[in-house]
């Protein structure tokens, strides 16, 4: 459920300024991310029925799109390799028309380098990151 704000309009892409590495300049077509912890049921001699659960590990997870110019960006400021570029925050802002703000940040590291070329009019890729954890609303 989302909360309205003026003229009826919530929180849409238009709304979100994302910051890599402290800058505003890259061009991101998507951003993914979220935590899943895994759920076990405990089962119990003389049940076939689960008599409990228990809770597991958290593993956040990140998936982000960049546009060719962002990637060659970032390539020449870590010498060729987003491969070396240490673990960094992605800071993800939505702003409403009533300036109510909600900031998530995502610790992630490159964990593959590569292109996407298709039939349509961008070359751009989707990284899978290295998401060491995720902050939401701070």
């Amino acid at each position: 459920m989302s909360i309205i704000s003026r003229n009826g309009k919530a929180y849409d892409n238009g709304d979100v300024v994302i910051a890599i590495l402290g800058s505003i300049d890259y061009e991101v077509t998507k951003i993914d991310y979220g935590k899943k912890q895994a759920h076990t049921r405990n089962y119990s001699l003389g049940s076939n029925e689960a008599t409990s659960w228990s809770k597991g590990k958290i593993e956040p997870s990140c998936t982000l799109g960049l546009r060719l110019k962002s990637i060659s960006t970032l390539e020449k400021a870590a010498g060729g390799s987003l491969l070396n570029i240490k673990p960094f925050d992605i800071v993800v802002t939505f702003t409403d028309e009533e300036n109510e703000m909600i900031t998530d940040v995502v610790k992630v590291k490159f964990q593959e380098q590569k292109r996407t070329v298709d039939d349509g009019d961008d070359i751009k890729a989707e990284f899978e990151m290295f998401c060491l954890d995720v902050d939401f609303n701070i």
